[in-house]
């Protein structure tokens, strides 16, 4: 009998010691020792630039239409337009200023007869569009 009594006494200690530890574990913050790996949660991703650029576009305001015909005393032709603000505008090679909502004016010299007059917009991306103007100068 004191055999079986000592045995269920261990038991109790053993069960009690078990929940004990179990408990403080519990408590604790720290990830147990069960051979897996600890993620460590503290780390972020980093997030990829959210703002997104509008894609590139070129819009002639001036002259409205691409081919054009002008009296022989017209020696410049003025070209306005729109493209996405930041870009790179030239009108003829000539480089065009862009305001901060994306216009540009410049103006092109016009030879006796036919040019045509070449106007580019590029982005930083390296994306470029080009329009072309058909002027006849003195007819």
């Amino acid at each position: 009998m004191r055999h079986r009594i000592g045995s269920a006494v261990l038991g109790l200690v053993l069960a009690f010691s078990m929940s004990a530890a179990a408990l403080a574990q519990a408590e604790d913050d720290t990830p147990t020792q069960d051979d897996s790996s600890a993620v460590d949660t503290s780390l972020v991703a980093p997030v990829p630039d959210q703002t997104a650029q509008a894609p590139l576009f070129l819009q002639l305001t001036a002259p409205s239409d691409l081919d054009v015909t002008v009296r022989l005393e017209t020696a410049q032709l003025p070209i306005t337009g729109l493209t996405v603000p930041g870009a790179v505008d030239s009108v003829d090679g000539d480089l065009a200023d862009v305001d901060a909502q994306g216009n540009f004016t410049d103006s092109a010299a016009l030879a006796e007869g036919a040019n045509e007059i070449e106007v580019v917009a590029s982005d930083n991306q390296g994306n470029q569009l080009t329009t072309k103007v058909f002027v006849v100068r003195g007819e």
